[in-house]
């Protein structure tokens, strides 16, 4: 067993702080109102520990292990993690609405009824939203395209994330749908998997169902890394999927293709990772390229100062639950999600097709 490195426990530390004090807000506010006695209170307190630490016990500790019971409780649990943020939101809310109204909204079981059914409401409604998949359309000029190349259809997959949760039926509608945009190229754009790749077989044959013209091809995301990226590329390369790392290739007699690693590359492995202008030595500037790199922190002046007309993103997963947009968009100002140009230069960033963390997507 591996020694956790000072980072993950810090990051942990933080977790379990905020995660527990969101609990014990929720029980202060909504179960100490109900005045429970006896075995029922003991068994409240007893499942809100076990809520507390359900989540980063399977997570992070039990996730590798090919279980039915390990499955659930990863969903289980997941889907709590984030039905709490809306408990909170929600429960807040209702604190609010008390301060503007001078006390006249009472506590009391009646309160708690309805922060529950609200919060209901919006995680039903989070899970259906992760469920529903958006194709999105962009036409993008390229000023070098080769005129057999004129209309071609290329199907960008970011943020997949396959593990415990995304797998078996899911992944075949996922498949199912891409097929029938009838591809010419498939991009998968990092964090095909989550960080369970260690019995992931089941989802090899699915995978391997994808079709397109001229190949499908990946770069890592930050999940690579923390799944093993050796394990990972591997993973990927037996689904038929050819993973670009800090490499150029050429496809279909005349568009390039550029995949470099994540940015937590050098963290992780504690090797630089080549820069860009190293990895596009070897490009021919008449030809367009399209740059494929998991998180947006390269600006449009930069892709043009190389010659790369497009860039493809995912990893920002638009927020994934709101209001994370905010954080997010603080976070990438400039390539928080969608499609950003300077005329010469296109970058777009996937709101993703999977979910990390909780299996639900609010506003996002």
């Amino acid at each position: 067993m591996s020694i956790p490195n000072r980072a993950f426990l810090t990051f942990l530390a933080i977790f379990l702080t905020v995660y527990g004090g969101a609990h014990l807000y929720l029980w202060w506010r909504l179960v100490h109102p109900l005045r429970l006695e006896g075995a029922v209170l003991w068994g409240a307190r007893i499942l809100c520990v076990l809520l507390i630490f359900s989540f980063p016990v399977v997570h992070f500790w039990l996730r590798h292990q090919d279980t039915w019971w390990i499955e659930a409780a990863n969903y289980v649990s997941a889907v709590w993690a984030g039905t709490v943020l809306y408990f909170v939101l929600v429960t807040l809310g209702f604190d609010g609405l008390r301060l503007l109204t001078w006390g006249r909204i009472p506590t009391g079981p009646a309160s708690s009824l309805a922060v529950a059914g609200i919060t209901a409401c919006i995680a039903v409604y989070g899970l259906w939203e992760a469920r529903s998949i958006v194709v999105t359309p962009l036409r993008v000029p390229m000023a070098n395209l080769p005129a057999h190349l004129e209309g071609m259809r290329v199907v960008q997959i970011s943020d997949v994330h396959l593990g415990l949760i995304v797998r078996g039926d899911r992944l075949r509608s996922i498949v199912r749908q891409v097929n029938e945009l009838n591809p010419d190229l498939i991009l998968i754009t990092g964090d095909l998997v989550d960080a369970e790749v260690w019995h992931m077989e089941d989802v090899v044959e699915p995978l391997r169902e994808l079709r397109s013209k001229h190949g499908i091809f990946a770069v890592t995301g930050n999940h690579e890394y923390f799944a093993n990226v050796n394990r990972a590329v591997s993973f990927m390369e037996q689904a038929g999927v050819q993973v670009l790392r800090n490499r150029l290739v050429e496809v279909a007699g005349g568009l390039q293709l550029v995949g470099r690693d994540d940015v937590v590359a050098e963290r992780i492995t504690r090797r630089p990772t080549p820069p860009l202008s190293e990895i596009m030595r070897g490009a021919d500037k008449s030809k367009p390229t399209i740059f494929l790199y998991h998180t947006p922190t390269t600006s449009l002046a930069e892709l043009e100062s190389h010659g790369i007309e497009l860039q493809l993103s995912g990893h920002t997963h638009r927020g994934q639950l709101w209001p994370f947009h905010l954080l997010v968009k603080h976070i990438f100002p400039e390539t928080y999600y969608g499609h950003f140009t300077n005329g010469k230069a296109t970058i777009y960033v996937s709101r993703g097709t999977g979910t990390w963390g909780p299996p639900m997507r609010v506003g996002a």
